[in-house]
């Protein structure tokens, strides 16, 4: 799974050139420049609109805070970052990609897809151990305090 997660990675900036190369043939490459400078204009007023609030829905979505329809709606923010992200960094193939996660049915379809995934990685916290009402028994604080005296002794 990591192998061609870090080849795509490496040949990413390779296939930006080759992109760029291409552009730059059809409309010239003073227009391919200000193509980028234009989506990485674009991406920084996206990521100052979705910013704070994308970050705190995020938050309260991994966190688990309240499970409503906006806190449901943490990884459509979290792609809207990312598109933010995309759109910034030099390119039009992740330029592409990004100008695509703006797209709101694209981002909620891909939202859902993420959600699950996240849901279906971390099934519960490792140290939570999860006991029926037979198996275990309240015991009054005080008898928690004098055991623990005892154990200093």
């Amino acid at each position: 799974m990591a192998k061609p997660i870090i080849a795509a990675i490496l040949l990413l900036p390779l296939a930006e050139i080759v992109a760029f190369v291409g552009v730059a043939a059809l409309v010239g490459v003073g227009t391919a420049f200000l193509l980028m400078l234009a989506t990485s204009l674009l991406g920084c007023l996206v990521l100052r609109r979705a910013g704070r609030s994308g970050l705190a829905h995020l938050r309260a979505a991994v966190d688990g805070i309240e499970m409503n329809e906006s806190t449901r709606r943490g990884p459509e923010h979290l792609l809207t970052i990312v598109a933010g992200l995309l759109l910034v960094v030099p390119g039009f193939l992740t330029d592409m990609v990004g100008a695509t996660l703006l797209i709101r049915p694209v981002r909620r379809l891909c939202g859902r897809a993420v959600w699950r995934w996240l849901h279906r990685r971390q099934p519960g916290d490792p140290s939570t151990v999860d006991l029926t009402p037979g198996e275990w028994t309240q015991v009054p604080d005080r008898e928690i305090s004098n055991h623990s005296d005892r154990r200093r002794e």
